[in-house]
């Protein structure tokens, strides 16, 4: 054998076997991305129920509280509240955590938790277009504040 025929087949086998990686690493991706993104709609459905609930909380009725008390566990555990102060996440947290009482069960309540969600919930959607797109070059989305 040759060494030009050696060496094409050398070259051959190398670029075989980055292929295959190629392919495996691509293959790996795209799985995980399809099972994140299936996860992250599933959380945003559930953060939109929570928070419609929330919402629609009665300030006459006292069944309200045990509601309000569920609500707020349920809120709690999907978000990160400790983790980004400057998020609108323990704002949204809070929020729901005050409708415990009835009287905080007003317009103006249910008004900030629509915003803070609906912030978050943008947020969210839009990190998933971005990581949908696979450009890690591009830069990450922020969430900006809106709260208080």
């Amino acid at each position: 054998m040759t060494p030009v025929a050696l060496a094409a087949g050398f070259a051959a086998v190398i670029a075989s076997a980055l292929t295959l990686l190629g392919v495996l690493l691509v293959a790996r991706w795209r799985l995980a991305e399809e099972n994140i993104i299936k996860e992250r709609a599933k959380w945003r459905d559930a953060v939109r129920s929570i928070v419609s609930e929330a919402v629609a909380l009665d300030a006459e009725n006292e069944k309200s509280k045990t509601t309000a008390l569920r609500l707020w566990g349920e809120i709690a555990v999907r978000m990160n509240p400790e983790e980004d102060g400057d998020k609108d996440d323990r704002a949204l947290v809070q929020a729901i955590a005050s409708l415990v009482d009835p009287a905080n069960r007003t317009d103006g309540s249910r008004r900030l938790i629509l915003d803070l969600a609906a912030t978050i919930l943008k947020h969210d959607w839009e990190r998933a277009k971005w990581e949908a797109r696979g450009r890690p070059w591009e830069a990450e989305p922020e969430q900006t504040r809106t709260g208080p």
